[in-house]
């Protein structure tokens, strides 16, 4: 059981650098597919390190959460994003707004910036540094996919993976939130990606495109 307990907290650690690798395939992607599978491939590794903390803790709460976190980040709102993809009927390019390989740049740079920020913190708060690192990471690339991206839906994706740089935080500093919290949070997460298909169809029909960028011209 030790040994199986050992295991669980090292697989923590070793899915920090499969979290680095879904944020930098993201920041390469130029199809929103890829984006779509990339954010996927995250919400999985996050569940897995959900179902490796319930093990660690014996909690059956944070099985339950896992559980949760695949039906879902992994599987349902993968499947309404390529669903929402198919109904617009809109350009599958994700609009950069810098070339792939200066936002992977960028991206690498976020993901060092991370590892020194949260050095002082990990003795304090007696975590993984590299899963640590990899929360404020996924926080900080998701807020750079936001700025770097001028479509609607690749938006949508951003915010997702700025939710799961939070979700990890408090998954390796509180162990978990109680169980309520986390379906409530899930339920707004739900109706978010729910009220921003509508507004995405809105903005389709309305001009014509999904590029949210051009929207500025109609400031006064």
């Amino acid at each position: 059981m030790v040994l199986v307990d050992l295991a669980a907290s090292k697989a923590m650690g070793s899915a920090a650098v499969l979290l680095f690798l879904t944020v930098l395939m993201l920041a390469a992607a130029k199809r929103m597919s890829t984006s779509i599978v990339a954010f996927a491939l995250q919400s999985a590794v996050l569940a897995a390190q959900v179902l490796a903390v319930a093990h660690i803790h014996r909690s059956t709460e944070s099985y339950v959460i896992g559980g949760l976190v695949i039906l879902i980040k992994v599987l349902g709102i993968p499947y309404a994003l390529f669903r929402l993809v198919d109904k617009l009927q809109a350009p599958r390019d994700v609009k950069l707004s810098l070339s792939p390989v200066y936002s992977v740049f960028i991206t690498a740079g976020l993901i060092f910036l991370s590892f020194t920020a949260v050095h002082t913190y990990v003795q304090e708060l007696r975590v993984s540094e590299d899963v640590l690192a990899a929360a404020v990471a996924l926080i900080l690339s998701g807020a750079f996919l936001m700025v770097s991206h001028g479509k609607a839906l690749m938006q949508i994706i951003a915010l997702l993976v700025l939710e799961n740089g939070i979700f990890l935080a408090a998954l390796i500093t509180t162990f978990g939130m109680p169980m309520i919290i986390e379906i409530g949070v899930f339920f707004d997460l739900i109706m978010g990606v729910l009220l921003m298909g509508v507004f995405a169809f809105r903005i389709r029909d309305t001009f014509e495109h999904l590029d949210v960028s051009k929207l500025r011209r109609l400031r006064g």
